[in-house]
């Protein structure tokens, strides 16, 4: 039986180093296989299943600094890049990551967010504005200057092939060992993972693995539904005949209510095409869970990747890939 290796690429905004980013991550993901299984739980804490994190925060935090230098304030140096300090997180993500697993409902989240009505109008606007951008061309220009990573990811080919680079190392690696792998995506990081795979699928350079597979990729806060963001993938201006990645077996996304980032949070309906066409075996789109990071200041965040690698749905479809159900 082939190995299980989990790979894990986070998403935009700015970020704290590496090492610490990835603390955060394996201890939140731990925390939400742990609300469904403690034997699966103990296989990553243990490295029984495999885990690599892919990180490209430093980048992030470059343009999101050239941006709004004012988020130096908040972040420390290193050798002469800025990253949000160890340990910022730590008392937030207890909280959040001590809330019991039967208290994930939508009367809970609904009590929970009822004084973030800021969070609410956002994501109500993104709605109605979206596709009002989109239609008058404005809505790249939009995404750059409300997201600059995001946007700087889509629109410099210079960054996205530095951002690229990150996940397509070790990935490459990891299916020529012909791993059972899974590959988790947050926000921005499931546009790169999107690109990649169609990278290794479809380019001539690529071919010793135009036969490797993923066999479950989950998406997560993910904004591939939204129009800027398709127009701007790497297939985007391919012929019919050269889209899409080949190289997903089950294809997962999950969304949280009112994550301003996935806003447009079915894929199903834009990427159909690729279950008529036996790219992938499925695509799944699930109802709307409830995520529950709130941070000192009292901001609520639902896009937020630790809520959501702590959340037993999450959890649960990690838990059928680890147990091959």
């Amino acid at each position: 039986m082939a190995a299980k290796h989990l790979v894990i690429i986070h998403g935009r905004d700015k970020k704290p180093q590496c090492k610490e980013m990835e603390r955060l991550v394996l201890t939140s993901l731990i925390a939400g296989l742990r609300r469904v299984n403690e034997d699966a739980a103990t296989a990553v804490e243990q490295g029984t299943i495999k885990v690599t994190f892919v990180y490209y925060g430093d980048i992030n935090n470059r343009i999101m600094i050239k941006a709004h230098p004012r988020l130096k304030q908040k972040m420390v140096e290193v050798n002469g890049e800025w990253y949000v300090r160890p340990g910022y997180y730590d008392e937030d993500l207890q909280r959040m990551l001590n809330r019991p697993t039967d208290q994930f409902s939508e009367k809970d989240y609904e009590e929970w967010i009822q004084d973030a009505g800021l969070i609410k109008i956002y994501d109500d606007l993104s709605r109605v504005m979206s596709p009002v951008f989109s239609m008058f061309g404005a809505e790249d220009r939009v995404i750059a200057k409300l997201l600059p990573d995001l946007g700087a990811y889509l629109l410099s080919r210079v960054v996205g092939s530095e951002i690229r680079e990150r996940l397509q190392k070790p990935l490459k690696k990891i299916l020529l060992e012909d791993e059972d792998v899974a590959l988790v995506s947050h926000s921005m990081g499931c546009m790169v993972s999107y690109d990649v795979l169609w990278k290794f699928s479809r380019m001539s350079e690529y071919k010793e693995l135009w036969e490797k597979k993923i066999k479950l990729w989950m998406t997560l806060g993910n904004p591939l539904g939204e129009p800027a963001v398709l127009r701007n993938l790497y297939d985007s201006t391919e012929p019919q005949d050269g889209r899409y990645p080949k190289n997903i077996i089950n294809w997962i996304n999950i969304n949280a209510k009112d994550d301003y980032v996935a806003h447009d949070g079915d894929v199903h309906d834009d990427f159909h095409l690729m279950l008529s066409r036996n790219l992938v075996q499925k695509i799944e789109d699930f109802p709307r869970i409830f995520t529950f990071w709130k941070d000192s200041e009292g901001d609520h965040n639902p896009h937020n990747f630790f809520a959501y690698l702590d959340h037993p749905i999450v959890a649960g479809q990690l838990l059928k890939w680890i147990q091959d159900v």
